[in-house]
């Protein structure tokens, strides 16, 4: 039913849609099965919205991160909560300078 409703509710209906995904934190297949919308459909209304620029860039979203000593050559590990995990090589000194160094 709401995919009926869908085409017929236009251009509010799917940007609504669109801010609704960009929160969600799901893929575009994930947030369209959960709200019964057409995958095809809504990836038409989102190129559109891209086009016309209106689909700006995503949000940033901070998350949490611990950082550790690499117990081997004593590199740095930056750990998420969701499971991702960066290893870079090189001291804490370096990685801040590193990071000051960027615009």
């Amino acid at each position: 039913m709401e995919r009926q409703m869908a085409q017929r509710l236009g251009a509010g209906f799917w940007q609504r849609h669109l801010d609704g995904w960009k929160r969600s934190g799901l893929t575009q297949v994930a947030y369209c099965a959960r709200h019964g919308v057409s995958i095809k459909t809504f990836t038409r209304w989102r190129s559109k919205a891209l086009k016309d620029g209106q689909d700006g860039p995503a949000a940033l979203t901070l998350v949490p991160v611990s950082l550790s000593r690499s117990p081997i050559g004593g590199g740095i590990q930056i750990h998420s909560p969701g499971g991702w995990r960066i290893e870079l090589t090189g001291s804490v000194a370096e990685l801040a300078d590193l990071l000051k160094s960027l615009p």
